[in-house]
């Protein structure tokens, strides 16, 4: 019994009552926002849910949480402990943001007892775990994640999206939006294409944003590149066509005439006139 107490004791003194987390390592200039004070941090400071940890230019930092949770804070950023607890059960939680800059993260014993009550938000989206480990950034550029071990979840107004090891995600608010009901844009042009939107024919332009029902038609020596809001890419050859559309909540190709390529997650594959392609988050 003594022995259980000294450990709890010592444990207490090391973490303190309160504190959820430290910085375990750092370089450069590391500062704290507290209480809407802005304090100038070492190694070892103790950390609470509400801090911000803000890193300068060549600067980084290493936090590690009471669960065993790992982040890391790249260069000119902004990290928000937002809600963390952690009692060994499955009421604990972990709320993060990054409200900018580059991070990473490996989960602790939260990920494993309560994955759902471990989340970090980007200014878009909002990444859950499966006991995993993963990275990202949020900048002027644009927002992406990738799972490097495990699975993760990007989700926003309840459309979720499945990032497995290895795969990477762009994060942009028309992946989620269901007003703007985007399915994707074209990426490039090589000669003359053709847009047919409500029975209307246009000359297609770069960066033209593709709605349900769009069509797309090449004509002799020329082809294009659309990115799909899931990233999966279509190439349209020479002389083809394709429809495009919303099913069941999954993008929908219709070969109309000629090649296409679809390029997913995992694989390519070339289709001809006739064939209809469903695909369901990067996957066909």
């Amino acid at each position: 019994m003594r022995i259980i107490f000294l450990l709890f004791f010592i444990k207490l003194l090391v973490w303190g009552a309160d504190y959820v987390g430290k910085i375990k390592s750092m370089r450069g200039d590391v500062f704290v926002v507290r209480n809407f004070k802005t304090i100038e941090v070492s190694r070892g400071y103790k950390l609470l849910s509400k801090d911000i940890v803000i890193t300068a230019a060549r600067s980084k930092a290493k936090l590690k949480f009471k669960d065993g949770t790992l982040i890391s804070v790249g260069k000119n950023s902004i990290f928000e402990i937002e809600n963390y607890m952690f009692d060994k059960t499955k009421n604990s939680k972990a709320k993060f943001r990054v409200k900018y800059g580059f991070f990473s993260a490996v989960t602790g014993k939260i990920g494993k007892i309560a994955p759902k009550s471990f989340t970090l938000k980007t200014k878009t989206a909002t990444i859950g775990v499966r006991g995993t480990a993963f990275k990202g950034s949020v900048t002027k550029q644009g927002e992406e994640v990738e799972c490097i071990k495990g699975t993760i979840t990007v989700s926003a107004r309840g459309k979720t999206f499945i990032v497995n090891a290895g795969e990477k995600l762009k994060i942009t608010k028309e992946m989620f939006d269901p007003d703007l009901d985007i399915i994707g844009e074209i990426s490039s042009i090589n000669g003359t294409v053709f847009l047919i939107n409500q029975g209307k024919t246009f000359l297609a332009t770069n960066g033209y944003k593709i709605r349900p029902k769009d069509k797309i038609v090449t004509s002799y020596n020329s082809l294009t590149n659309i990115q799909l809001i899931d990233q999966s890419n279509i190439t349209v050859f020479h002389n083809s066509g394709i429809f495009l559309d919303f099913q069941n909540g999954h993008e929908l190709i219709k070969v109309l005439k000629g090649f296409v390529k679809i390029k997913g997650k995992d694989k390519f594959n070339i289709f001809k006139q006739g064939e209809s392609i469903q695909i369901d988050n990067g996957k066909f």
